[in-house]
């Protein structure tokens, strides 16, 4: 404790200067009288000049706040000291050693003892137990002994004031014990072999390594084990994770976004949906990829977009509906995905963000959690997903996960749908009812307020700190319909050529482009509408830099040598997308297609018709064998086996009963085997599938 500002003290700090009870103190003072005056306060109490105290009194009290200074500055000595090596035991001893140093220190000044006595002093006090309980207890910490006993030696208290007269408080510090030195030698060797992405067990790493170096003297597996235990969890990770993975081990800065504005920062990120969807254009199964942007300071989903895969037309999309719902962001922040980084966003001249005025910034690489407020929004998609009898993620049941697989193909293959599969108006719906929801729920990291209805407090939803924002004055930089036209348009750039513009294998006329024939342009396209485009100038601006100018003309489609109709940008994507994944398939075809080559007999290198052998009727060059055919009265015929059915059922649509259906889609086509009995007997299986879904 200090000495009061102006030297006034009360009797109390006095008794705590002196070290005695407050009823001694004030005895003392009523038997010497000291003399004092009523200060102050409840109780007027009496106030004493630390000058006008008795000497021997006045110099108990400088000393004690001396001793209290040096313990200040000596506790700073400590922090600034570079001590991160020290584990928690040693710095635990070593600010033990130092209070009883302090202590030593105490006795000089208040005693005028010598260091010698003083040592002795404290030394005979702790043998004869009559230190003050916090002494007792440093001594216990300081001896760094099993037992803790609170007795501390002459010898011991000497070579301590030593050694912190040679290097400090930290030279105070007990030497590391074995546990703490350096790793083994051994460990150098085994750490490549353990730290890989398979994560090999330990006992398996030993095994390995003692075939790899048989004479070799390996250590025990309690031995790796206890070095292992010493590594921090990011180290023993190191290598059998990737980059990512032990960044969600590692610290992280979280993000306030109180002090913002709403449309300060937008946040977007994209997520593949873990349920499959019948697709918009052939009902078969696939998973969406979901855009999300939410706005960072009031939590709110303020633009969102479905789409075949994450491209820059989904984030287009997804920007547009927040740039016309809820205002123009002035930064847009995203990570460094396709979907995000590309000519279309970000080109100095045609790129979408420039032409909104709004400032890209990009999360580094594996840094999922700086994007954590739009990462942990993806769980609400999680959750949607979990209501479709389709959904696929990791902790579905695997055998639910099979049926509904088996059952989503077989129905597909009867009757190009299936009733599992959510349809594409259903799926859109329920994602906007999950983001209204997800908008009024009350979210803990906005400010509290009071229920208008229960009248409890709790934390505002994300549309109420909208709202909010609204009536403290912020207004909206929206986009109108006429605007979006306009903005959300792609941009490129094209040479005109005697008055022509070529863009996806389409031709475009206008007379107006004559002036600029090659010479560079800005064309703006329309998504799905390919009948015409928008031309602009390229202009320079004062810093010389190119610039959008002004509209030259709206250019017609003309025509153009592969086509009698002009193709939309969103028809040219799926054409491209639609020719990579056939061949990726083709690819498959070809493997199938190797399976079934003759191979060679290692000896005579003789081929094995294999073919030939289990089904001789597959073969080209014989006839297929008619079997007869028994017609009952009822005009149907009686089958001897499924070949001669499925013939019958192809030859006969008009005739194909409900039951005919069930039996061809689980029998027939729901069989690999009886599938493959089919297509060896000659029988196309589209065409009975065709059959049958025309039936039905």
């Amino acid at each position: 404790m200090t000495i009061a500002s102006g030297r006034d003290l009360n009797i109390g700090d006095i008794a705590a200067q002196l070290g005695i009870s407050l009823r001694v103190a004030q005895q003392r003072a009523k038997e010497d009288g000291w003399p004092y005056r009523i200060g102050t306060g409840t109780g007027r109490p009496k106030v004493y000049d630390l000058d006008t105290l008795p000497a021997s009194v006045r110099s108990q009290i400088e000393a004690r706040a001396a001793i209290e200074a040096a313990k200040v500055d000596t506790s700073r000595q400590i922090a600034m000291v570079e001590t991160s090596n020290l584990t928690a035991r040693q710095r635990a001893v070593m600010e033990a050693r130092a209070a009883l140093l302090l202590d030593i220190d105490r006795r000089v000044l208040i005693e005028g003892s010598s260091v010698t006595a003083a040592v002795r002093g404290l030394a005979a006090d702790s043998a004869a137990g009559r230190l003050d309980p916090a002494l007792a207890a440093a001594c216990a910490v300081a001896n760094d002994r099993s037992g803790g006993k609170a007795v501390v030696k002459e010898r011991i208290l000497f070579a301590w004031r030593a050694a912190k007269a040679a290097g400090g408080v930290p030279a105070l510090a007990p030497i590391p014990t074995k546990t703490a030195q350096d790793m083994p030698g051994w460990f150098r060797d085994f750490l490549p072999r353990y730290a890989k992405p398979t994560k090999p067990k330990v006992a398996r790493v030993l095994a390995e390594w003692q075939r790899a170096e048989p004479g070799r003297d390996l250590p025990s597996y309690q031995q790796v084990r206890r070095v292992l235990d010493k590594l921090g969890a990011i180290d023993k990770m190191r290598g059998r994770e990737g980059a990512q993975a032990l960044k969600a081990r590692q610290a992280y800065t979280a993000r306030d976004a109180s002090d913002l504005l709403p449309t300060s920062v937008y946040v977007a990120d994209g997520k593949t949906f873990d349920a499959e969807i019948a697709h918009p254009f052939h009902g078969r199964p696939f998973r969406p990829e979901l855009t999300t942007i939410i706005d960072a300071h009031t939590r709110r989903i303020v633009g969102f977009s479905a789409a075949l895969d994450e491209s820059a037309v989904a984030v287009t999309d997804a920007l547009r509906v927040a740039c016309m719902g809820s205002g123009i962001p002035a930064i847009f922040y995203t990570d460094r995905g396709s979907g995000y980084v590309n000519d279309t966003m970000d080109a100095s001249l045609t790129g979408l963000l420039g032409r909104l005025g709004i400032t890209p910034m990009r999360a580094l690489p594996y840094n999922s959690q700086a994007k954590g407020i739009v990462e942990r929004l993806n769980h609400e998609w999680s959750h949607l997903a979990r209501d479709y009898d389709t959904y696929i993620s990791r902790d579905m049941d695997r055998e639910a996960k099979k049926t509904a697989h088996h059952a989503t193909r077989r129905e597909i293959a009867v009757a190009g749908t299936s009733r599992l599969l959510p349809r594409w108006p259903d799926f859109i719906s329920a994602c906007m009812r999950a983001i209204e929801i997800y908008n009024a729920r009350p979210h803990r990291t906005l400010a509290w307020t009071v229920d208008a209805i229960t009248g409890k407090r709790r934390h505002m939803t994300p549309d109420e700190a909208w709202q909010a924002g609204l009536e403290r004055g912020f207004e909206p930089i929206t986009v109108s319909a006429e605007e979006a036209n306009d903005l959300f348009r792609p941009w490129t750039t094209r040479k005109v050529s005697r008055c022509e513009i070529e863009i996806f294998t389409n031709t475009y006329f206008a007379l107006e482009l004559e002036p600029f024939h090659g010479d560079e342009v800005i064309v703006a396209y329309d998504l799905q509408d390919a009948t015409r485009i928008w031309v602009r100038e390229i202009g320079l601006n004062a810093d010389g830099e190119r610039v959008p100018g002004k509209l030259i003309a709206v250019a017609q489609f003309e025509g153009n040598k592969t086509r009698y109709v002009p193709v939309s940008a969103e028809q040219a994507a799926m054409e491209k997308r639609a020719a990579s994944r056939e061949r990726r398939l083709m690819g498959h075809v070809e493997t199938v297609r190797e399976e079934l080559r003759p191979t060679l007999l290692l000896e005579s290198q003789t081929p094995i018709d294999h073919l030939s052998k289990l089904h001789p009727l597959a073969q080209d060059d014989r006839e297929i064998v008619a079997m007869p055919v028994t017609v009952p009265t009822n005009g149907r015929p009686t089958f001897i086996d499924d070949v001669q059915y499925a013939r019958w059922l192809v030859a006969n649509p008009g005739a194909v009963t409900s039951a005919d259906i069930a039996f061809v889609r689980d029998e027939l086509l729901g069989s690999t085997a009886a599938r493959d009995e089919l297509r060896i007997a000659g029988i196309d299986l589209d065409t009975l599938r065709d059959v049958a879904q025309r039936a039905a």
